[in-house]
């Protein structure tokens, strides 16, 4: 990740592209890489970004903490490889982009564990339908609002319209079971207004 630049959201039609040729039973290593390394660049920055708000910035060049006191002229510096920068700076260079994770933290973490480790198309693959069908605040009794609307571009409504109509078919890897439950979740979520089916506020 070059400096204070942070991995965007997976554009749509990637997804779209993976179920529907995994519903064909056409198992593409390389768009399920791309989609993949790009949930996984994203993951990552939004674990650093939280990790930020919780107290203790990464260091981008070494990825050691540095804690901080949230005052805007204090200065993040690395004391392993001496990378430097005012944490107002740092702090800026993420407004507006739903880096934040807190809610989903437990759910990040796991993903950015596991997805280095995953080999075969079925692990990644099976690794991406988990993580873009989880919440933040996954077991509470009313969950926040989808992890996808992090790490997939487009509005809430658009979002959970893409969830919506994902392929599933004979071929399928994944399961249409987890959609079942994410449209259970997403009935009890801050985003219980979007039809997802129209993608439109109920």
């Amino acid at each position: 990740m070059n400096k204070l630049l942070w991995a965007k959201k997976v554009q749509p039609h990637k997804i779209k592209i993976l179920y529907e040729r995994d519903a064909m039973g056409i198992y593409d290593d390389d768009i399920v890489d791309d989609v993949g390394t790009s949930l996984y660049a994203r993951v990552d920055s939004m674990l650093m970004v939280t990790s930020s708000n919780l107290g203790k910035a990464i260091c981008i060049e070494c990825r050691t903490e540095i804690q901080h006191n949230y005052n805007r002229e204090f200065i993040l510096e690395c004391p392993k490889c001496g990378w430097s920068v005012p944490f107002g700076k740092f702090n800026d260079s993420y407004k507006g982009q739903t880096l934040h994770g807190y809610g989903a933290l437990v759910e990040l973490t796991e993903f950015a564990k596991k997805y280095p480790l995953a080999k075969t198309y079925s692990e990644k693959i099976l690794l991406i339908d988990w993580l873009i069908h989880t919440f933040h605040g996954n077991l509470h009794t009313n969950p926040s609002r989808p992890t996808a609307t992090n790490v997939i571009e487009g509005s809430n409504a658009a979002v959970a319209n893409l969830i919506f109509s994902l392929a599933y078919g004979e071929g399928s890897t994944v399961a249409k079971e987890e959609l079942d439950i994410w449209l259970e979740k997403h009935s009890r979520s801050i985003h219980r207004h979007i039809n997802p089916a129209t993608g439109l506020k109920a």
